[in-house]
């Protein structure tokens, strides 16, 4: 299994980190935006890309595993939370689908197309 700063991830995630690197972005793995000991609603997301320009941006990645070819209205929900969680000042959430990071390459460019370069 994958890891990225000590932490378990999937081979996307994996190549999504290699691409932030790679244009340089400063970021945060598994970061978390809430929690409450003990009740459902916790939420972890998947990347916090700092270097970006005016605010930080979210970014997912949308596995198959976890999550199907579409957005479902449950991503929808956590997406709305997110934002709201994050407060007015954060770029709109990025959402990366696996199929579009099955290799480096196409990670790179995915990542270059949504976020940019730092």
């Amino acid at each position: 299994m994958p890891e990225i700063r000590g932490r378990g991830a999937s081979a996307e995630e994996e190549r999504v980190a290699k691409a932030l690197d790679k244009y340089g972005h400063t970021w945060d793995f598994q970061f978390e935006i809430f929690t409450i000991t003990g009740v459902k609603g916790s939420y972890v997301l998947d990347f916090l890309v700092k270097s970006t320009v005016p605010f930080s941006t979210p970014l997912e990645v949308f596995g198959a595993y976890w999550h199907s070819p579409d957005i479902s209205r449950e991503d929808q929900l956590r997406l709305q939370r997110i934002e709201f969680e994050l407060g007015p000042n954060i770029n709109e959430t990025v959402i990366l689908f696996g199929k579009e990071l099955q290799t480096q390459a196409a990670a790179d460019e995915a990542v270059l197309r949504t976020v940019g370069r730092a």
